[in-house]
């Protein structure tokens, strides 16, 4: 993996329309430190949307591949700081960390930037809200921090309890995801598991992603979730190598309507994303913190 360092001039990405904006309660902006990403090799890159936003295009240079580089704002905890400080209006900050690029690459245990911006985010308890969006158990490292922060919600992205499939996670790493949701639960940590995209899954999927016990579960398709109603995975190595209809929203759309019976903090694709109540409408006492995150 080649890595190359920037210095950025800014870290908070203003959302003024898209994936992020849609629903009842909006993501104001995004915060991503990398461009690329080191899981990009690995089956999730198949079928990454962000291999075709301006992000990765427009950082990358002639010789980056998409999962062979990745461009690092060194700079960015210090961006943060100072962005953060001036903010006219922090109370209503709501931030997607990070739509595009895993906050827990595999270099993160060396660099660390994940932790140095939530040492930042520590500091100020009057944000709305900060989604950290992983596929990793890396985020076991930073479990003390998560817990300090009282608008953070972690999610954790699950797309199938299936490890046999080529295009799909391992049984090792589904089953480490979901005890990383437990950890963080039992730290007092919210937490909503995404199924996204949703891939074929077993009968017992349903069941196991209620059992994990997380407040919110997201159910998003290819076709709703990148961005292009499915036109981005099209181009993407995934689509040429599926052995299934990965166009047909049926399958994803079963699974939210049997969890949707059984859960009030079922979501669907971008909506979803953006229905997760904020610091203000929190209620103080924990027994009914946990009713209205429900």
């Amino acid at each position: 993996m080649h890595i190359r360092s920037i210095r950025a001039k800014s870290i908070l990405t203003p959302q003024r329309r898209g994936f992020l904006q849609t629903g009842e309660r909006p993501f104001t902006h995004s915060l991503s430190w990398a461009a690329g990403c080191g899981l990009g090799k690995h089956y999730c890159g198949a079928f990454c949307y962000a291999r075709s936003l301006p992000n990765w295009r427009f950082a990358r240079q002639d010789d980056e591949a998409w999962g062979e580089a990745l461009i690092v704002k060194s700079n960015a905890p210090e961006l943060l700081a100072a962005q953060l400080a001036r903010h006219p209006a922090r109370q209503s900050l709501r931030i997607f960390c990070s739509p595009v690029t895993d906050p827990y690459q595999p270099v993160e245990r060396k660099l660390r930037l994940t932790r140095r911006c939530l040492q930042v985010f520590a500091q100020y308890a009057d944000l709305d809200l900060l989604l950290l969006q992983t596929r990793s158990a890396l985020l076991l490292d930073d479990l003390d921090l998560l817990a300090q922060i009282p608008y953070l919600w972690l999610g954790m992205t699950i797309e199938t309890d299936r490890p046999d499939l080529p295009y799909g996670p391992t049984r090792a790493n589904i089953e480490r995801r979901f005890a990383a949701v437990e950890q963080a639960l039992a730290r007092g940590i919210r937490v909503q598991i995404a199924v996204a995209p949703c891939l074929p899954h077993t009968d017992d999927f349903a069941a196991r992603l209620l059992s994990a016990g997380a407040q919110r579960i997201v159910i998003d398709s290819f076709g709703s979730g990148d961005g292009r109603s499915g036109a981005r995975t099209a181009n993407s190595p995934f689509a040429r190598k599926a052995d299934y209809d990965w166009r047909d929203e049926k399958m994803a759309r079963a699974l939210y309507e049997r969890l949707r019976l059984r859960h009030k903090g079922i979501g669907w694709s971008a909506a979803g994303f953006a229905g997760i109540p904020g610091r203000s409408r929190r209620p103080s006492h924990p027994c009914q913190q946990r009713r209205a995150a429900l």
